[in-house]
């Protein structure tokens, strides 16, 4: 079982970046890398531990230019996220997601003077 989370208009951005030429993508494809280490450094910080392998196995890749991926390959990451019927949800990677998107979008914003 898996679970994704996505940035909202985050497509839109990338085809408006798409269109302002091959910089762009090179500076958008930095940010978007810093920021998926931001987000894998803070996911590990929220992660339960009890044994730690949840928060050591936690990293981000590159799944294609101007996309990255936070995974956590733990079989229970997600009924730790979700939670269960008998366990209550303890949210690690959504935490960290909402710490950084408004990050993200000001950095963004900066790149294209807006």
């Amino acid at each position: 079982m898996s679970l994704s989370y996505k940035v909202k208009g985050l497509d839109r951005f990338i085809r408006m970046t798409n269109k302002k030429g091959r910089y762009s993508k090179v500076v958008v494809n930095k940010e978007l890398n810093r920021s998926s280490l931001r987000v894998e450094k803070a996911s590990k910080l929220y992660a339960p531990w009890d044994t730690g392998w949840l928060s050591d196995n936690i990293y981000s890749m590159q799944a294609s230019l101007l996309g990255y991926k936070v995974i956590s390959p733990a079989e229970y990451s997600v009924y730790v996220e979700l939670g269960t019927r008998k366990m209550i949800a303890q949210p690690f990677m959504e935490l960290a997601l909402k710490e950084e998107h408004p990050k993200l979008m000001k950095n963004l914003n900066k790149i294209f003077g807006k």
